[in-house]
């Protein structure tokens, strides 16, 4: 031991004066972490690098918080997510774990997966042949990643920025939630030009940069992975079963009968506080007001007297949804008031949506309400619910110069619940 100190001292001693006497030598590459200049001259003791690098991570944490992670990331393949262009070379000339080289894609594919891993859907973006793809996907023995691990893969010779839109489409997710990694500069600018709240990634031609540039901005950060992150991406595969089964009805109403919608109207769960926080945050079409909460938010209004925090579960012919929406509501003297309606958009269309409201307003009348108080609050992704409430028999009484609407519902009249879904409601009893 006495000999690895003197080796240290040693070291200690040869170490360059001016190094040793920095204040706040160097957090990266040798670059101060103080700037004398500002320290005496603005007691800004900090330099302006680490502070950036400070305000870079407050601003990742912050997105994370609010549930504005993306949901979805589209990689490219020709050096991308493999070492060279599978037109050209051939499976055989391509490689993600037998060079070099190749072992630094590998090693990227396997963050993507991880990646997917945690609830972001995974898809593909490439000019290429499909055929072949597939191929590659399937069998060839260096790939991480598997068609299994994509929702999507998007292999032909169209603009990619027109791939992404319908990708968008498909998911019904706007752009805005997507991230695009991909070594080409046009396509990028493409993409980037065509769709300006996506995330775009700039990889070049150094494949060990590649991880590093993925995760850079923190896209993919969230506070607490949930069950249903976990099996986001096999829920949306299952999607594929329910649009065969819509091309071969005859209609939608056919549709929806041989879906075999049910659905589960009861307080939140412990274990589902989380999934019912991160939908207040990630939830934009289908949300009446965007009042967004976490954890400790939706716990305090699960116990609080006269407070309903309900999860709205699902399931159907194809599998089990999971809680894909909420309503929250509370009780003053003889009025119920819903505070906020929201539900996942994967699964509109359904008729979800209406027979958990109807759930509410059956268990307000029958708690003893004179009737139901709600607003809509406008934003710049949910307009396309504005109408929730009056098909549901509610009648518009006020409106803001901001757009906010305010609506009754009398309780007079309940709506019924569409005729294609199985209600079961456990709505705790007494007034709320």
């Amino acid at each position: 031991m006495a000999g690895v100190q003197h080796r240290r001292a040693a070291a200690g001693r040869r170490t360059p004066p001016a190094a040793r006497h920095r204040p706040g030598a160097a957090d990266r590459g040798g670059r101060p972490a103080a700037h004398p200049r500002l320290a005496a001259y603005a007691e800004a003791h900090l330099g302006g690098e680490l502070l950036g690098r400070y305000a870079r991570q407050a601003g990742h944490l912050l997105r994370a918080l609010r549930g504005r992670a993306k949901k979805v990331l589209v990689v490219d393949l020709d050096n991308t997510l493999w070492d060279g262009v599978l037109g050209d070379d051939g499976p055989d000339g391509i490689a993600a774990a037998t060079t070099y080289r190749g072992a630094a894609f590998g090693r990227f594919q396997r963050v993507v997966k991880q990646i997917g891993s945690q609830g972001v859907l995974l898809a593909v973006c490439s000019k290429n042949d499909r055929g072949p793809v597939l191929d590659v996907l399937r069998t060839h023995p260096d790939m991480a990643l598997r068609e299994d691990d994509f929702v999507c893969v998007s292999a032909d010779w169209e603009p990619k920025d027109g791939a992404v839109q319908a990708l968008a489409d498909r998911l019904n997710l706007a752009t805005d939630s997507f991230v695009f990694a991909d070594d080409s500069p046009f396509e990028r600018g493409l993409v980037a030009s065509s769709h300006p709240g996506a995330a775009v990634v700039p990889l070049d031609e150094e494949p060990a940069l590649h991880v590093d540039r993925l995760l850079a901005d923190g896209w993919f950060d969230v506070p607490e992975l949930t069950a249903a992150d976990r099996g986001r991406a096999a829920q949306y595969r299952q999607e594929a079963g329910r649009q065969d089964l819509r091309r071969a009805a005859g209609s939608a109403e056919e549709y929806l009968r041989a879906l075999g919608v049910t659905v589960e109207v009861a307080p939140v769960r412990d274990h589902e506080v989380a999934r019912v926080a991160q939908l207040t945050l990630r939830t934009n079409q289908f949300n009446l007001t965007t009042r967004r909460l976490q954890p400790p938010d939706v716990r305090e209004r699960l116990d609080a007297p006269g407070h309903l925090a309900l999860a709205v579960r699902s399931r159907d012919r194809f599998g089990d949804n999971g809680v894909v929406g909420a309503l929250f509501a509370h009780r003053e003297d003889a009025v119920l008031y819903i505070d906020n309606v929201l539900l996942s958009c994967r699964v509109f269309a359904r008729g979800i949506e209406q027979a958990a409201l109807a759930a509410l307003l059956e268990h307000a009348r029958d708690s003893g309400a004179a009737e139901v108080r709600a607003c809509f609050r406008p934003t710049a992704k949910n307009h396309r619910v504005r109408g929730f409430y009056p098909s549901l028999g509610s009648e518009q009484v006020a409106e803001a110069a901001d757009g906010t609407v305010d609506f009754r519902h009398p309780l007079t009249d309940l709506p019924a619940v569409p005729g294609h879904v199985t209600l079961d409601a456990a709505l705790r009893p007494g007034p709320c």
